[in-house]
């Protein structure tokens, strides 16, 4: 069969009726199959091997009791041409779909057709073709992308792209506090392609910092671009216009395996983008914040880091978050509808409001780890408002000054006011928090947490006098 045949098979898989749009069973199972598939799965799969991952989606994704009828899409998806099912005559000769227990009891099998799976096997272009066509045709937005990205996790960063950021100037405050900021305009108001790039990026795409002639970190895109204004860069960007894009980035550093890119140019020459490259042919830098890159020179890049640069992109991989953040309704709405102040403060203070933007920009220019745990891995931690985002005026909604990094659950104290912190650094612990609750989450009750700069302290002060039980 031809790639187009079997986009055109998936593409007219019966699927059953759900209101206005379909069933989501077919389409997750299908999912389940084509992610192992990509992982080197053989053309044998077992009931019982997919249920768990099928129940856990159909459940999340599905209507209520959608995954009391998984067996449903496991059984009937021969009838639509793509599978040969592998079980007794017995359940073959039975009027009903077999229930899951039957499925697992008798250890009943799919194999895809074998003209099907040859042509898939070995071909991730065509498998990430199937799944964004099955999940296009059968699945409504806001759920596509959560659902692809869950339930097939490697078919999802299949299309992710490659940056390559020159940060000579922000290296310092834009790697440890895990964005990448740029004004949208160049200082006259002209449009800047390196700066137009930052709408392009996505969540999974990889990052290479350039800085002081060293490839020095490299980061994954945690969340796409938003508006924002000018985060604290101190003197550098002075004449940058304050209003631009931010999008978050998780980086690591690579250490002593940072190299220089000029060292290495006759692997990377015939790898330069044509256009916008972040280097010439002599190994020089350009004058260009963002550049896209092609798979082939992001390879070359992480093979000169010697390991270090491909264990960093798997562990930042893991556990992205490709969910559209919760929205708080009835505050956002308010937000909206407020005509004292202009359209970009209205969407800094709702980025704010949902977890988003320059807040947490702000707060890892100050903060770079958990004041009680200490974890400093930013996917672990929350940017958690000292004063709380109801009381705090437009500036103190924004403000870094007004946050900490903590841990979920040392955030969940804080925030519930059961804990709080003195001038002077000490835990503070209120006598509404349950005793056992510290032993249990090994939180140390004598522990000193450090030193807080001065504007944090009117914000510290505020919450041990409203915020915390007494």
């Amino acid at each position: 069969m031809t790639s187009s045949e079997i986009l055109k098979l998936f593409n007219s898989i019966n699927c059953a009726r759900l209101g206005n749009g379909y069933a989501p069973h077919k389409p997750i199972l299908i999912l389940l199959v084509l992610e192992r598939i990509l992982n080197g799965h053989g053309n044998s799969f077992t009931f019982a091997e997919l249920d768990p991952d099928l129940k856990k989606w159909l459940e999340k994704y599905g209507s209520n009791n959608a995954s009391n009828t998984r067996n449903e899409p496991f059984w009937r998806l021969k009838n639509d041409g793509i599978v040969e099912i592998n079980a007794p005559a017995s359940l073959f000769a039975q009027s009903n779909t077999p229930t899951p227990n039957q499925l697992i009891e008798f250890n009943v099998s799919a194999s895809l057709k074998d003209e099907i799976f040859n042509a898939l096997h070995h071909n991730p272009d065509l498998i990430s073709k199937v799944a964004k066509t099955v999940v296009d045709q059968f699945i409504s937005e806001p759920s596509r992308t959560p659902l692809l990205s869950e339930a097939a996790p490697s078919i999802q960063l299949l299309d992710r792209q490659y940056w390559w950021v020159s940060q000579n100037q922000t290296y310092k405050h834009e790697v440890p506090g895990n964005f990448m900021w740029s004004p949208k305009t160049s200082s006259r108001g002209g449009r800047v392609p390196s700066y137009d790039f930052m709408e392009d990026m996505k969540i999974g795409d990889i990052v290479f910092s350039f800085a002081d002639t060293y490839i020095k970190a490299i980061g994954v895109v945690t969340s796409p671009a938003q508006s924002s204004v000018k985060p604290d860069f101190g003197n550098a960007g002075a004449n940058w216009s304050d209003d631009g894009w931010l999008v978050d980035v998780a980086f690591q550093e690579l250490g002593l395996a940072q190299f220089k890119p000029k060292e290495y140019m006759g692997l990377l020459n015939p790898t330069l983008p044509e256009v916008l490259s972040p280097i010439r042919p002599d190994g020089g830098g350009n004058q260009i914040y963002l550049a896209k890159i092609s798979k082939q020179m992001a390879d070359i890049l992480i093979a000169l880091s010697k390991g270090v640069g491909a264990s960093i992109v798997e562990d930042l991989s893991q556990n992205l978050d490709f969910a559209a953040p919760n929205d708080e309704i009835a505050e956002v709405s308010e937000i909206k509808m407020r005509t004292d102040i202009g359209a970009t403060q209205i969407t800094q203070i709702i980025s704010s409001r949902r977890g988003q933007g320059i807040f947490k920009a702000n707060v890892r220019l100050i903060e770079n780890a958990c004041r009680v745990t200490k974890v400093t891995n930013p996917k672990h931690l929350i940017a958690s408002h000292i004063k709380p985002w109801s009381k705090s005026d437009d500036i103190e909604k924004l403000s870094g000054f007004n946050g900490l990094l903590l841990a979920p659950h040392i955030d969940h104290l804080f925030d519930k006011g059961f804990i709080s912190f003195k001038e002077n650094g000490d835990l503070i612990l209120s006598t509404h928090l349950d005793a056992a609750v510290i032993d249990q989450w090994r939180i140390e009750k004598n522990i000193n947490v450090g030193s807080f700069r001065e504007e944090q302290q009117q914000f510290l002060e505020y919450h041990r006098d409203i915020v915390m039980l007494q």
